[in-house]
């Protein structure tokens, strides 16, 4: 008998401290930058994620995923590119 765990409250995200799973890869990505590129782009630790996480914030659940489909980070299968002016079933 195949047995698997279940968490204990499904509809709570992963959160760290008080960020989010996206939160934390926005300040991640942020943390890569500046270690990558040093200098003033410190500052950019700072004051990248303090502008976006408010802005992700005040939008619906699910807007940063759709924002990263948009830019093409990755792609929905069965589904067009976010490019595609035309669909056909």
């Amino acid at each position: 008998m195949n047995e698997s765990r279940l968490p204990i409250y499904l509809h709570q995200p992963l959160q760290v401290l008080w960020f989010d799973a996206h939160e934390m890869a926005i300040i991640v990505i942020f943390y890569l930058g500046a270690a990558i590129f040093g200098g003033i782009a410190w500052l950019a630790l700072f004051i990248g994620p303090a502008l976006l996480i408010p802005m992700k914030r005040k939008r619906a659940r699910g807007w940063f995923s759709h924002l990263a489909y948009a830019n093409g980070f990755f792609e929905l299968k069965g589904y067009p590119f976010p490019t595609a002016t035309q669909f056909h079933e």
